[in-house]
């Protein structure tokens, strides 16, 4: 009987520096003396991806100083300016744009590694990157990721959120593995996964005028104080072209670009927001807070999704948490149309 493997390679890795890819820290000194690691490569990306010292310093949860003294070791070896110093922050040189694609192929071939060895014994290992909207953060993943940790504890997580533009770009340059958002314009080598409807609703505290209504217009909340999120393009500005076409732009009463921040106001009926019902779940069943339609307008029909990008390997369990969250985002839907359409 042939020998099988118990837990084959799912893949084969690409491998570090082979037919033409010259592995960044060879010829850096005495074989390999001053070769580099991991967490060089990942201060250098996260740099790179910021454009600032102290975002990438606030990222990586490091000092400043130790990000700094990194770059410039990582110059001084290489023999070259990977970042032009501008005064409103750093810009990668077309040397540092070269490392940097080398960086990341290191990193994600590294992961990918780790990945298939933890296979080998059965485990799903490593770190899985995401970015998701803010109001994913307050209920919704804290839940899943503790469910997820529960059966496979050797796998770690990395969120940060954001806007959906910027969730796109993260996902596109292969910064994160995975990003929850809404299914709009999106870069072409991306690709949406299970998509659930999530409609962009009038949010009111229970005592406001509007919370009787069944649906309202953008035109009836104009004529209310508005409580808008900040950094939520494409959202924001649809809102605002719909507003415009009533030729007002209503009143804007509290900018912020925290869902949590908005919160306490339209609990006590000081204004409507406008949000999908993913971060209030349990105010909407509690009766707190009234989640109304929006009559006539096209953003009730939003979808979220996982998305993806094309053709990036994926580790076991970056794939295994794909599966997860596509299921507890489809049953969490389901929790949420259920609480709105009782």
């Amino acid at each position: 009987m042939p020998w099988k493997a118990s837990a084959p390679f799912r893949r084969s890795v690409r491998p570090f520096g082979g037919d033409g890819e010259r592995v960044i820290g060879r010829g850096l000194g005495e074989e390999g003396s001053n070769r580099m690691h991991a967490s060089i490569l990942k201060y250098f990306v996260s740099v790179a991806r910021s454009g600032s010292i102290r975002k990438a310093s606030e990222e990586l949860h490091v000092a400043s100083s130790a990000v700094s003294r990194q770059i410039k070791k990582l110059e001084d070896e290489l023999g070259i300016a990977l970042f032009e110093r501008l005064s409103n922050g750093l810009r990668l040189t077309v040397a540092g744009e070269n490392v940097l694609r080398h960086a990341r192929v290191t990193l994600e071939n590294f992961e990918l590694l780790r990945s298939d060895l933890g296979a080998l014994q059965g485990k799903k290992t490593g770190r899985v990157q995401m970015s998701c909207l803010d109001s994913l953060a307050i209920q919704f993943l804290p839940d899943m990721v503790n469910a997820f940790h529960r059966i496979h504890p050797g796998v770690s997580f990395h969120i940060h959120t954001a806007g959906h533009g910027n969730i796109s770009s993260l996902v596109a340059e292969g910064d994160v593995d995975m990003g929850l958002t809404f299914d709009l314009a999106r870069p072409d080598d991306t690709e949406m996964l299970f998509r659930v409807p999530m409609p962009l609703m009038a949010f009111v505290g229970r005592d406001h005028p509007l919370a009787k209504l069944r649906e309202v217009s953008l035109a009836e909340c104009a004529q209310y104080d508005l409580l808008l999120q900040l950094d939520t393009q494409p959202i924001r500005s649809l809102i605002e072209i719909e507003l415009s076409v009533f030729e007002r732009t209503g009143r804007p009463f509290v900018l912020s670009n925290s869902q949590m921040m908005l919160k306490p106001f339209i609990l006590s009926g000081q204004g409507v927001a406008f949000f999908t019902p993913i971060g209030f779940l349990a105010e909407i069943r509690s009766g707190d807070l009234v989640a109304i339609p929006l009559s006539g307008s096209r953003l009730q029909n939003l979808h979220v999704g996982i998305l993806v990008q094309r053709r990036r390997q994926r580790t076991h369990a970056a794939e295994a948490v794909i599966e997860f969250v596509g299921a507890e985002l489809q049953r969490f839907s389901d929790q949420i149309m259920e609480s709105i359409h009782p």
